[in-house]
């Protein structure tokens, strides 16, 4: 069980990759919903809810077995964030490749009230925070698409 847990938090490895592992499990998480979330927004709404408690989950888990918080080696959580980054809009390349971009600003430069979200504690504190990035980079995103209609 724990290697199931270490394999899922670090979206099959990707947390492993010495440097940047946040920037590799986020763009695993771009193919992830490339290759696998139909452009159906119910669909999409389901398995972004369904992510999200599956980072809270497998976090929790994998921060205990690391006996560190918020571990480098779990990414699941930018896999969640940047789901919700592409959240109801084309599953374009455009699209696709700018919420990448603008969640990987967001959660590494953590603006806003972002930052104060890691103090939560567990895989909520681990999870919260990239939200935050995605659900700011989705408003941007949004504009864009009304714009560009």
């Amino acid at each position: 069980m724990r290697k199931l847990i270490l394999f899922v938090s670090s979206v099959f490895g990707a947390g492993y990759i010495k440097y940047a592992p946040g920037t590799f499990g986020s763009l695993a998480g771009i193919l992830l919903w490339y290759l696998f979330i139909p452009q159906d927004y119910y669909f999409q709404a389901a398995a972004a809810v369904f992510m999200f408690f599956a980072s809270v989950l497998f976090s929790s888990l994998a921060e205990k077995i690391y006996n560190k918080k918020d571990d480098q080696r779990i990414v699941i959580d930018e896999v969640a964030g940047v789901w919700l980054s592409v959240l109801f809009l084309p599953k374009t390349v455009f699209f696709l490749s700018l919420g990448f971009i603008l969640f990987r600003v967001f959660d590494i430069s953590k603006p806003f009230f972002i930052k104060k979200l890691q103090k939560i504690k567990g895989g909520l504190g681990i999870t919260v925070d990239d939200m935050a990035a995605g659900f700011i980079a989705n408003i941007i995103l949004q504009a864009v698409n009304v714009i560009l209609r």
